[in-house]
């Protein structure tokens, strides 16, 4: 994909994010309880909506930048299969989250951080191929350290969100791998 427009589109993601953000700082918080809250009716509608909320402008900072370079680096697939990974481990890692996370309203880009981050680390597995292998090691080397905050919690930090979302990336990567 074109340099440009993959800006244009991580762009106006950050965009969207940052406009969320300021109705929910003008809301006093009204959005946050729109993230995914789990085992509940209402906590359904966070399944495809809480990527986009954050619960601070401190929450949207730490993931804004690291969700712009995967996002970047996942749309050099395509805009078809960007699409199809972003709505797939949105909707895979947030029911995991619904179905098994602690009793607290989880939101965040951090699912699609972790998410895109393991897309992009099993492309290198199940495609092997020199551009895909590149990226991971790039991606691995950058953000590497994601692999250690998985093993540690945190306090109101979704660690759910975060392990779900590398397995919903992995298994994307496994499920809409191109075959040559």
């Amino acid at each position: 994909m074109p340099f440009k427009q993959s800006l244009r589109i991580v762009t106006t993601i950050l965009f969207i994010m940052v406009a969320i953000q300021c109705i929910n700082t003008f809301s006093h918080g009204f959005v946050s309880q729109f993230g995914i809250y789990p085992r509940t009716l209402e906590g359904l509608i966070g399944i495809p909506l809480a990527p986009w909320i954050h619960h601070n402008w401190g929450h949207l900072a730490s993931n804004a930048i690291p969700l712009c370079i995967l996002s970047f680096l996942t749309l050099q697939s395509g805009l078809k299969k960007f699409a199809l990974v972003f709505t797939f481990i949105t909707l895979a890692a947030g029911s995991c989250v619904w179905l098994v996370g602690s009793s607290a309203h989880h939101a965040g880009a951090s699912l699609m951080v972790f998410g895109l981050w393991g897309y992009l680390l099993g492309l290198a597995v199940f495609q092997r191929n020199m551009k895909n292998i590149a990226i991971a090691i790039l991606v691995f080397f950058i953000y590497g350290g994601l692999a250690f905050s998985l093993l540690s919690y945190q306090p109101n930090i979704s660690w759910s969100s975060h392990f779900f979302g590398m397995v919903a990336g992995l298994l994307s990567a496994y499920l809409f791998k191109t075959h040559k």
